[in-house]
């Protein structure tokens, strides 16, 4: 299955027998922005068409705000873009962003998965059925049901984010938005917070 395949929450639900469930979860988790980061950002918004493309709004607002909240945990995590995740002959694609465990390997991808993060111009469900794929397949390959792997939409300006464990898919219903930077850091690095736990649990 492609993830970039169009396809629901509740086709893939039904397919792998996952309860799909609507809760918050994301905790706020305060971290400071500083002062050049949201220089930068309102430069970007100011003189950039963002919303032109998947494309421009994964390297002109979605990749740097991820690289600013994942710089404190690089220690841990790796940060990989655009690379392909395969799951035997079942999945096959590139998720847009993706963060992984760092092991003695160095800058090689190995599992755990963590996070997997898909940039999407608009359409939030259609990004959530590509989400929800990555999610299932980075579970697959981590080989650990029980361990949490969370998955994030954005279309540059509003973020949402969902988890999947055992078989189980919770997705929070709030939004989080560029708007309000400092709740949207917050989000992330609550986030970013139990993706490290997890790496450095299993």
């Amino acid at each position: 299955m492609a993830f970039g395949a169009d396809i629901s929450i509740e086709t893939i639900a039904k397919q792998y027998q996952v309860s799909v469930i609507i809760a918050p979860f994301v905790q706020s988790l305060p971290v400071a922005v500083s002062e050049h980061f949201q220089q930068e950002l309102d430069y970007i918004q100011q003189h950039l068409d963002v919303r032109m493309s998947e494309a421009a709004i994964s390297e002109f607002l979605l990749a740097p705000i991820l690289k600013e909240i994942w710089k404190p945990y690089d220690d841990v995590l790796l940060f990989w873009s655009h690379v392909s995740l395969s799951a035997g002959t079942e999945f096959d694609g590139y998720p847009d962003y993706l963060f992984t465990k760092k092991t003695s390997l160095g800058m090689v991808r190995d599992k755990p998965y963590v996070l997997v993060v898909e940039a999407k111009k608009d359409d939030f469900e259609g990004g959530w059925g590509q989400c929800f794929t990555a999610m299932i397949a980075t579970q697959i390959l981590n080989d650990n049901r029980a361990m949490i792997v969370q998955g994030c939409v954005s279309n540059g300006e509003v973020w949402q984010f969902a988890k999947l464990q055992e078989a189980q898919f919770v997705r929070d219903p709030r939004s989080f938005t560029i708007t309000a930077l400092v709740d949207l850091f917050a989000a992330l690095n609550d986030v970013f917070a139990r993706a490290k736990q997890q790496a450095e649990q299993n």
